[in-house]
């Protein structure tokens, strides 16, 4: 986690050299900045380099690109002039791993010429909206990405922060109530009578804990009261996390997914709700070409 930046306000301002930098006090911090330094990491994590064999760039006809979209200086940076506010990224690398097998390879270019299929989840922020915590008591969303297998919509709050100072794991609970679900201008089957409170953190530990009853960093007590929340709408017809392809098909579509939020308004202020759309995507492979996405 360190490596990707992940850690306390006082080991952030160590590594950056930032002018307030603690000077006490901060033996681990000073232990931890001697091993890893300005030093950071951005994870390739895609199923075509993870999950599926050996990957062999050489063998194929087209260059794979990875387009890395960095944040702005004012969401990471502190400082008392905004206008100056900037960082930079040097002497990046591209570190992997390597496997000197003439066979692999040989199996792979087969493969990949004869016609290779990787599956994977695709992500896509949508939208986001913001509302006020002390007067909207009804939040109405529509998402109508043209998807062949819609596998889930994912809705993530986070409270206003100044410049610099957001916390990257906080993402609030918005005290609601209900979540109500219209697809293609007909209530859901599934969640017909709409989704209570109750079924928020079931909902979303069905889809991203792997293994059944199985939980490490994440609980319902967390979930709801600690700053770790996320709207979760699953549209599988079935649960499996193996099974492709069984997600709502929105082609051709008009009126998409509607969401009606219901909340109890309290507080002030402004949450931001951003709105990812889940969905199962296969990229091929042929004739050692890399083929359009399909989505």
């Amino acid at each position: 986690m360190i490596l990707e930046g992940i850690q306390s306000e006082n080991l952030n301002k160590i590594r950056s050299g930032a002018g307030d930098k603690p000077g006490s006090g901060v033996a681990k911090e000073t232990t931890l900045n001697e091993n890893f330094g300005a030093k950071y990491v951005i994870r390739l994590d895609h199923e075509i380099l993870t999950d599926h064999g050996v990957f062999y760039p050489q063998a194929l006809y087209n260059d794979l690109v990875f387009e890395l979209t960095l944040a702005g200086a004012a969401q990471v940076v502190k400082g008392s002039d905004t206008t100056k506010l900037k960082y930079k990224l040097t002497n990046i690398q591209l570190e992997y791993e390597m496997i000197h097998s003439e066979q692999l390879a040989q199996e792979a270019n087969s493969a990949y010429s004869s016609g290779k299929e990787f599956l994977y989840d695709h992500v896509h922020l949508e939208k986001t909206i913001t509302f006020a915590k002390g007067s909207d008591e009804r939040l109405n969303i529509k998402v109508n990405a043209q998807r062949r297998s819609l596998k889930a919509i994912l809705l993530l709050f986070t409270e206003q922060y100044a410049a610099g100072a957001r916390d990257s794991e906080k993402f609030v609970f918005p005290d609601l109530k209900k979540v109500k679900v219209t697809i293609n201008g007909s209530p859901s089957m599934l969640y017909n009578e709409g989704i209570v409170a109750t079924d928020f953190w079931r909902e979303a530990r069905r889809f991203f804990i792997r293994e059944k009853n199985k939980t490490e960093h994440m609980n319902l007590k967390l979930f709801l009261t600690e700053d770790r929340f996320g709207l979760l709408v699953d549209l599988r017809l079935m649960a499996d996390r193996s099974m492709h392809g069984s997600g709502v098909r929105l082609v051709n579509s008009t009126d998409g997914v509607q969401l009606e939020l219901e909340r109890k308004a309290s507080g002030s202020g402004n949450i931001n709700c951003q709105v990812f759309v889940i969905s199962d995507a296969q990229l091929n492979i042929l004739g050692n070409q890399v083929q359009p996405l399909q989505l």
